[in-house]
Formats: C-alpha cells, structure tokens, sequence
C-alpha cells in the first residue's frame, strides 16, 4: 500500500488542481484578467468581449437624465428627455465604443496594469448569475464599481458601471484624449503679425 500512495497523493493533488482551474476560469476573476490582459495588450477585441459597452452605457441614462433635469417636479419633461435619450443610444453607444478602442489600442500608452492587476484589486461578491465587482487603487484612492453578469457563453461580462466612478474614468483616460483646437493663424484664417514701428 505504501508504494501506493505517492500515486494517489499525486491523483488527489491533480484532481484538485484541476477543480481549482475549472472554478477560476468559471469566476468573474478571469474575466477580470481577461479584461487587464486585454488593456495591457491594447486588444480592444478582448476588451469587448468581457465589457459589453452597450449594457453599461444604457445603465448610465437615469444619470443622464438626472444631469440634465435634477429637480424631481419636472416630471414630465424627464420623461420626454429619456424617450429622446433612449432613441440616441446607438450613436451614442458607438462614439464611446470608438474612443475605447482607440485608448485600448492606444501604442503610445505604457503604464498600462500587467493582466493581474484587476485581480489583485477586485473584490467579487456572486449572488446566482449576478456579480458586484470593486476596483480598489490604494495608490491613488479611487476605485470602479462594476456590475458583472455571466453570459450564455459561461464566462462573466461587465454590464454596469457606478456613476460616479465611471465619470472619474472617463475623465482621466477618454476625455483627456481629446485634441487641442488649433490656435488660428494667418494661414487658417487667424490674425496676422503686425510689424512694430
């Protein structure tokens, strides 16, 4: 029985390694590294496989709407105004899309997280098919509460984003990509130099 025994250790502790490996690969873990990994590689296919951008962006329209009308009496102007928001959402879906990509995909972004930042960060909470996910950046005190949900597919996707903590983001990596307007010139247009006397 002892000559046994180094073999069925050695079973045990595959078998176990393999259910451990199934579990990871099932859990919004992997498809947070999937997501770091995506980012660090400037994959912006990857990125969108795990972040359904569409989902995320409809779950922003209550903000939206509250941005635009804060006060609670204005009722039935908050509704004409997510009616005309919700006919929007597709070209709106698709700049965002557009200027995710091209930070993803961004060759001159290099203090991109490795793939296993996000992992190191999160926390996960599952309830059934639904996930809470906290980003935490101890460094610079900000973090990203996500919304996941498990696809029909089997793996996880992000499907909302918190407000505010999405607007942070934004702020920082989409928006701070935008080009300076070009000053005016004398060949566009602009003034022209007048020479001293």
């Amino acid at each position: 029985m002892r000559r046994f025994l180094p073999w069925i250790l050695l079973a045990a502790l595959a078998v176990g390694g393999f259910l451990v490996t199934q579990h990871y690969l099932r859990s919004p873990y992997w498809s947070l590294y999937q997501i770091g990994k995506a980012i660090h590689n400037h994959d912006s296919r990857l990125f969108l496989a795990y972040v359904d951008l569409g989902r995320v962006i409809a779950s922003q329209k209550d903000a939206i709407v509250e941005m635009i009308f804060p006060a609670q009496d204005k009722h039935q102007q908050r509704d004409v105004v997510k009616q005309i928001l919700s006919a929007f959402m597709a070209p709106i879906t698709e700049q965002v899309r557009d200027r995710v990509v091209r930070a993803i995909e961004d060759q001159e972004r290099d203090n991109l997280p490795s793939s296993w930042t996000l992992v190191a960060l999160g926390s996960v909470a599952v309830e059934g098919e639904q996930a809470q996910v906290v980003l935490t950046d101890p460094v610079n005190n900000r973090r990203l509460r996500l919304g996941m949900q498990r696809s029909p597919e089997g793996h996880w996707r992000v499907v909302e984003a918190n407000t505010q903590d999405l607007k942070a983001l934004a702020e920082k990596y989409l928006l701070a990509q935008r080009v300076p307007a070009a000053t005016p010139s004398p060949a566009n247009g602009g003034p022209q130099a007048v020479p001293a006397n």
